[in-house]
């Protein structure tokens, strides 16, 4: 017998018959690895949501001093009953304000009254800072480039100023109530003054994005065929307590009660609608004046149209108009109930309707693409969060759960405050992403 060589470890049998059975394994797990385990294959069939979502590419980051935070302070709306999620929904002009600016920034207060704004502007932050708290900042919807900003001067003193950004000079400013809007077309700011004594009257007036402020004047309420103003409404400057006279801009006064809503869709339309009635104002020239009212409750569905329901002896009727004029038509007692009243909707024609937080409403909408990177957000930065609740006491009092997640699907991007920072991060791309865009296109 023929002894091995002191260099021949393994013989060449042996590494000959290992190598055919290792072939044999990777052709084995080429054949079957496209199948799913129930199937005898090797891999997963889809991995989860959560774990294909572990990534998110950071456009911008900030560094929170401690006691720093985007939350408003003092906030309040005469149609926003119930606190409001301050992420914010698709973040249309028609919802309540968020801190978190579009995809341009987010903004914050601070202790000792302090305040700032923060606008991501070439690749560094824009600062703009005030000596009071923020109770509700917005962007234009068209262009991004005006800064609404209402400011709380001490007990019951507001001020609300338009601002043009990136280069932070104050077009306008005036004493207001503690909140205003945009138009939803971008071209006019709507904001209000409380009368005195807390009572549900306000003076509303509105003031143009560009071109000269339009001159004072009070809206009178004499439009033949329609009802009188409520018992006490002023009608005639004089009638106005000091504040009052002094504000400025085409004004009207009207009672918004507990169950108010205001829609502004366009800068010479504004929807009213208080309890069981409505109106429809228009600006005509320099004056504020009724083009309708009368019974029932407006649940608007926007960007599209206005909704009316009105109680009978023969139940609900609802009806439907344009934004812009009266033009009411009648539904069909077979057509299915509209969801629960709620500034997060966005309206897709007749087929139905979704909120950011997923919600879906109509037969249109079955097969609209779930919302999924609000979990995955969760999920990867929730270590994050963790780490700064355990440096930071108020990062608990701030966020009990997690990490706070804005979705900015029209943009594509989100926010995320994890405690001690904030960060902007781009989504996933997505078929939910462009459908979303399209739905708003129309805003």
């Amino acid at each position: 017998m023929k002894r091995n060589e002191p260099n021949d470890v393994i013989p060449k049998r042996y590494l000959i018959a290992t190598l055919f059975i290792a072939a044999m394994l990777v052709l084995l797990a080429v054949v079957q690895a496209p199948r799913s385990r129930d199937k005898g294959g090797v891999a997963i069939t889809e991995a989860p949501a959560a774990l294909s979502l572990e990534s998110f590419e950071t456009l911008a980051e900030y560094r929170l001093l401690d006691g720093w935070a985007p939350r408003f302070q003092g906030t309040r709306d005469p149609d926003q009953a119930k606190p409001w999620p301050y992420a914010g929904g698709f973040e249309t002009p028609w919802e309540p304000a968020s801190p978190f600016l579009g995809d341009q920034g987010f903004a914050m207060n601070g202790p000792r009254g302090q305040s700032e704004i923060l606008m991501w502007r070439g690749l560094e932050w824009r600062r703009y800072r005030f000596d009071a708290p923020i109770c509700s900042a917005r962007l234009d919807p068209l262009r991004g480039n005006r800064l609404l900003v209402t400011l709380s001067l001490g007990k019951d003193r507001f001020e609300t100023r338009l601002m043009e950004v990136p280069e932070g000079r104050v077009l306008w400013s005036s004493d207001s109530g503690p909140w205003s809007r945009f138009s939803w077309d971008g071209k006019a700011a709507l904001f209000g003054l409380q009368a005195p004594g807390g009572e549900s009257g306000w003076l509303l007036t509105s003031l143009p994005l560009e071109g000269d402020a339009l001159p004072q004047t009070l809206a009178a309420w004499d439009e033949p065929g329609l009802p009188a103003p409520p018992k006490g409404t002023p009608t005639r400057a004089e009638q106005l307590w000091d504040d009052g006279q002094d504000f400025p801009g085409p004004r009207l006064f009207t009672q918004l009660g507990p169950n108010a809503r205001l829609w502004f869709p366009t800068r010479d339309r504004l929807w009213v609608s208080n309890g069981e009635t409505w109106a429809l104002w228009g600006l005509e020239g320099t004056v504020w004046r009724r083009l309708g009212a009368g019974v029932g409750a407006l649940e608007a569905h926007p960007p599209l149209r206005m909704g009316r329901v009105v109680s009978s002896k023969q139940g609900l009727e609802r009806s439907l108009s344009s934004l812009t004029d009266i033009d009411w038509k009648d539904l069909r007692e077979e057509d299915p109930p509209w969801p629960e009243m709620d500034a997060a909707w966005a309206w897709k024609g007749d087929d139905g309707a979704v909120t950011a937080w997923d919600s879906r409403w109509g037969k249109g909408m079955e097969g609209f693409p779930k919302e999924q990177q609000r979990q995955g957000l969760l999920t990867a930065y929730r270590s994050e969060w963790r780490a700064a609740s355990n440096l930071r006491v108020s990062v608990r009092g701030w966020l009990h759960d997690g990490p706070e997640i804005a979705l900015r699907e029209a943009s594509e991007v989100a926010w995320v405050w994890v405690g001690d920072r904030v960060l902007l991060v781009r989504l996933h791309p997505s078929e939910r992403l462009r459908k979303i865009r399209t739905l708003l296109k129309s805003r």
